[in-house]
Protein backbone atom coordinates (compact mmCIF):
# COMPACT_ATOMS: atom_id res chain seq x y z
CA UNK A 1 0.00 0.00 0.00
CA UNK A 2 1.17 3.51 -0.80
CA UNK A 3 0.37 4.76 2.70
CA UNK A 4 2.69 2.21 4.34
CA UNK A 5 5.78 3.03 2.28
CA UNK A 6 8.73 4.53 4.17
CA UNK A 7 9.34 8.18 3.47
CA UNK A 8 12.56 8.87 1.59
CA UNK A 9 15.44 10.73 3.20
CA UNK A 10 16.87 10.82 6.71
CA UNK A 11 14.57 10.04 9.67
CA UNK A 12 13.18 13.09 11.44
CA UNK A 13 14.65 11.94 14.75
CA UNK A 14 18.20 10.51 14.63
CA UNK A 15 18.65 7.04 16.04
CA UNK A 16 21.63 8.17 18.10
CA UNK A 17 22.87 11.39 19.65
CA UNK A 18 25.49 12.21 22.27
CA UNK A 19 22.90 12.52 25.04
CA UNK A 20 21.48 9.07 24.36
CA UNK A 21 24.96 7.58 24.15
CA UNK A 22 25.91 9.17 27.49
CA UNK A 23 22.76 7.85 29.17
CA UNK A 24 23.37 4.36 27.80
CA UNK A 25 26.99 4.44 29.00
CA UNK A 26 25.79 5.44 32.47
CA UNK A 27 23.29 2.57 32.49
CA UNK A 28 25.97 0.13 31.39
CA UNK A 29 28.49 1.26 34.00
CA UNK A 30 25.87 1.26 36.77
CA UNK A 31 24.98 -2.33 35.95
CA UNK A 32 28.37 -3.83 35.11
CA UNK A 33 31.09 -1.43 36.30
CA UNK A 34 33.54 0.74 34.40
CA UNK A 35 35.72 -2.18 33.28
CA UNK A 36 32.89 -3.45 31.09
CA UNK A 37 32.47 -0.10 29.33
CA UNK A 38 33.78 -0.67 25.82
CA UNK A 39 32.61 0.71 22.50
CA UNK A 40 31.45 -2.78 21.50
CA UNK A 41 29.51 -3.31 24.73
CA UNK A 42 27.93 0.13 24.44
CA UNK A 43 26.89 -0.56 20.86
CA UNK A 44 25.26 -3.83 21.91
CA UNK A 45 23.46 -2.04 24.74
CA UNK A 46 22.10 0.51 22.27
CA UNK A 47 21.30 -2.11 19.65
CA UNK A 48 23.46 -0.53 16.97
CA UNK A 49 26.65 -1.31 15.12
CA UNK A 50 29.82 -0.11 16.82
CA UNK A 51 30.65 1.96 13.74
CA UNK A 52 27.47 4.01 14.32
CA UNK A 53 28.90 5.35 17.58
CA UNK A 54 31.79 7.00 15.79
CA UNK A 55 29.38 9.27 13.96
CA UNK A 56 28.80 10.98 17.33
CA UNK A 57 31.88 10.38 19.49
CA UNK A 58 35.56 10.23 18.72
CA UNK A 59 36.41 7.16 20.78
CA UNK A 60 36.84 5.90 24.33
CA UNK A 61 38.33 9.16 25.64
CA UNK A 62 35.40 11.13 24.25
CA UNK A 63 33.04 8.57 25.75
CA UNK A 64 34.50 8.93 29.25
CA UNK A 65 34.08 12.69 28.96
CA UNK A 66 30.44 12.18 28.04
CA UNK A 67 30.02 9.83 30.97
CA UNK A 68 31.64 12.33 33.33
CA UNK A 69 29.25 15.03 32.15
CA UNK A 70 26.26 12.70 32.47
CA UNK A 71 27.04 12.29 36.18
CA UNK A 72 28.29 15.76 37.07
CA UNK A 73 25.38 17.31 35.21
CA UNK A 74 23.10 15.83 37.86
CA UNK A 75 24.78 17.70 40.71
CA UNK A 76 22.51 20.56 41.80
CA UNK A 77 24.30 23.92 41.82
CA UNK A 78 21.17 26.07 41.91
CA UNK A 79 21.78 27.25 45.49
CA UNK A 80 25.29 28.40 44.57
CA UNK A 81 23.92 30.33 41.58
CA UNK A 82 21.25 31.90 43.79
CA UNK A 83 23.90 32.94 46.31
CA UNK A 84 25.81 34.82 43.62
CA UNK A 85 22.57 36.55 42.71
CA UNK A 86 22.01 37.68 46.28
CA UNK A 87 19.84 34.93 47.73
CA UNK A 88 20.91 32.81 50.71
CA UNK A 89 24.32 32.37 52.28
CA UNK A 90 27.52 30.70 51.17
CA UNK A 91 27.15 28.29 54.08
CA UNK A 92 23.71 27.04 53.04
CA UNK A 93 24.63 27.01 49.34
CA UNK A 94 27.71 24.87 49.95
CA UNK A 95 25.67 22.50 52.10
CA UNK A 96 23.03 22.06 49.39
CA UNK A 97 25.65 21.48 46.70
CA UNK A 98 27.58 19.01 48.86
CA UNK A 99 24.47 16.97 49.71
CA UNK A 100 23.50 16.77 46.05
CA UNK A 101 27.05 15.80 45.04
CA UNK A 102 27.12 13.03 47.61
CA UNK A 103 23.67 11.74 46.59
CA UNK A 104 24.62 11.64 42.90
CA UNK A 105 27.76 9.60 43.51
CA UNK A 106 26.13 7.41 46.14
CA UNK A 107 23.77 6.40 43.32
CA UNK A 108 26.76 5.59 41.07
CA UNK A 109 29.58 4.44 43.40
CA UNK A 110 31.35 2.41 40.72
CA UNK A 111 32.11 5.66 38.90
CA UNK A 112 33.99 7.26 41.79
CA UNK A 113 37.44 5.76 41.01
CA UNK A 114 37.09 6.91 37.40
CA UNK A 115 35.64 10.39 37.91
CA UNK A 116 37.92 11.20 40.86
CA UNK A 117 41.00 10.97 38.62
CA UNK A 118 39.56 12.01 35.25
CA UNK A 119 40.68 15.34 33.75
CA UNK A 120 37.84 17.79 33.14
CA UNK A 121 39.02 18.57 29.60
CA UNK A 122 36.42 17.35 27.12
CA UNK A 123 33.63 17.51 29.70
CA UNK A 124 31.91 20.91 29.34
CA UNK A 125 29.07 20.23 31.80
CA UNK A 126 31.65 19.24 34.41
CA UNK A 127 33.64 22.41 33.81
CA UNK A 128 30.48 24.50 34.13
CA UNK A 129 29.73 22.85 37.47
CA UNK A 130 33.20 23.73 38.75
CA UNK A 131 32.83 27.23 37.38
CA UNK A 132 29.65 27.80 39.40
CA UNK A 133 31.27 26.48 42.59
CA UNK A 134 34.42 28.55 42.10
CA UNK A 135 32.46 31.70 41.30
CA UNK A 136 30.33 31.29 44.42
CA UNK A 137 33.39 30.76 46.62
CA UNK A 138 35.04 33.83 45.15
CA UNK A 139 31.85 35.85 45.54
CA UNK A 140 31.71 34.77 49.17
CA UNK A 141 35.16 36.19 49.83
CA UNK A 142 37.32 33.05 49.77
CA UNK A 143 40.80 34.16 48.65
CA UNK A 144 41.60 33.27 45.04
CA UNK A 145 44.52 31.01 45.96
CA UNK A 146 42.28 29.00 48.31
CA UNK A 147 39.33 28.36 45.98
CA UNK A 148 40.75 25.27 44.26
CA UNK A 149 42.07 23.74 47.52
CA UNK A 150 38.59 24.19 49.03
CA UNK A 151 36.96 22.42 46.08
CA UNK A 152 39.48 19.57 46.28
CA UNK A 153 38.94 19.22 50.03
CA UNK A 154 35.18 19.02 49.54
CA UNK A 155 35.47 16.47 46.74
CA UNK A 156 37.87 14.27 48.68
CA UNK A 157 35.36 14.19 51.52
CA UNK A 158 32.29 13.78 49.30
CA UNK A 159 33.68 10.87 47.30
CA UNK A 160 34.53 9.04 50.50
CA UNK A 161 31.14 9.84 52.01
CA UNK A 162 29.38 8.54 48.90
CA UNK A 163 31.28 5.25 49.21
CA UNK A 164 30.46 5.07 52.92
CA UNK A 165 26.75 5.03 52.08
CA UNK A 166 27.32 1.50 50.76
CA UNK A 167 29.72 0.29 53.45
CA UNK A 168 28.46 -2.61 55.57
CA UNK A 169 26.99 -1.53 58.89
CA UNK A 170 29.39 -3.89 60.67
CA UNK A 171 32.54 -2.54 59.01
CA UNK A 172 34.08 -1.46 62.36
CA UNK A 173 32.69 -4.27 64.48
CA UNK A 174 35.21 -6.68 65.98
CA UNK A 175 34.46 -10.38 66.15
CA UNK A 176 34.30 -12.25 69.49
CA UNK A 177 37.80 -12.95 70.73
CA UNK A 178 39.38 -9.99 68.93
CA UNK A 179 40.78 -7.83 71.69
CA UNK A 180 43.66 -6.00 69.98
CA UNK A 181 41.76 -2.72 69.52
CA UNK A 182 39.83 -2.30 72.78
CA UNK A 183 39.80 1.50 72.81
CA UNK A 184 38.52 1.83 69.26
CA UNK A 185 35.88 -0.87 69.79
CA UNK A 186 34.60 0.88 72.89
CA UNK A 187 34.06 4.06 70.89
CA UNK A 188 32.44 2.13 68.05
CA UNK A 189 29.97 0.64 70.50
CA UNK A 190 29.28 4.06 71.98
CA UNK A 191 28.58 5.54 68.54
CA UNK A 192 26.29 2.75 67.38
CA UNK A 193 24.44 2.68 70.69
CA UNK A 194 23.87 6.44 70.55
CA UNK A 195 22.45 6.19 67.03
CA UNK A 196 20.13 3.37 68.07
CA UNK A 197 18.82 5.34 71.05
CA UNK A 198 18.27 8.59 69.14
CA UNK A 199 16.43 6.72 66.40
CA UNK A 200 14.21 4.81 68.79
CA UNK A 201 16.10 1.56 68.56
CA UNK A 202 16.69 1.72 64.80
CA UNK A 203 19.04 3.36 62.38
CA UNK A 204 18.54 6.95 61.32
CA UNK A 205 16.40 5.86 58.37
CA UNK A 206 14.14 3.62 60.47
CA UNK A 207 15.98 0.36 59.84
CA UNK A 208 17.79 -1.82 62.35
CA UNK A 209 21.36 -0.49 62.70
CA UNK A 210 22.94 -3.94 62.88
CA UNK A 211 21.78 -4.93 59.38
CA UNK A 212 24.60 -5.91 57.04
CA UNK A 213 22.77 -6.98 53.87
CA UNK A 214 24.03 -4.56 51.23
CA UNK A 215 21.47 -1.86 51.93
CA UNK A 216 22.27 1.75 52.80
CA UNK A 217 24.69 2.06 55.70
CA UNK A 218 22.60 3.42 58.62
CA UNK A 219 25.73 4.87 60.21
CA UNK A 220 26.82 6.96 57.22
CA UNK A 221 24.73 10.10 57.65
CA UNK A 222 25.87 11.30 61.08
CA UNK A 223 29.60 11.32 60.16
CA UNK A 224 28.72 13.00 56.87
CA UNK A 225 26.89 15.80 58.69
CA UNK A 226 29.84 16.20 61.08
CA UNK A 227 32.41 16.35 58.31
CA UNK A 228 30.35 18.71 56.16
CA UNK A 229 29.90 21.12 59.06
CA UNK A 230 33.65 21.09 59.71
CA UNK A 231 34.50 21.72 56.06
CA UNK A 232 32.05 24.58 55.75
CA UNK A 233 33.27 26.14 58.99
CA UNK A 234 36.88 25.89 57.78
CA UNK A 235 35.94 27.45 54.44
CA UNK A 236 34.20 30.40 56.08
CA UNK A 237 37.27 31.00 58.26
CA UNK A 238 39.24 31.69 55.08
CA UNK A 239 37.12 34.75 54.36
CA UNK A 240 38.93 37.90 55.58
Amino acid sequence: MAGSRRQAGRPVTPVLNRERIAQAALELVSADGTQKLTMAALARHLGVAASALYNHIGGKADLTGLLQDAVMGRVDVSALKAFREGTGTLESALADWARSYRDVFAAHPSLIPLIATLPISGAPATRRMYDVVAAALGHGGVPAQQVVPVIIAFESFLFGSAMDVHAPASIFTSQPGESDAPHFQRFVESFTATLAVTAGGTGGDGREPARDDGERNPYADAPFALGLEALIRATLKLVP
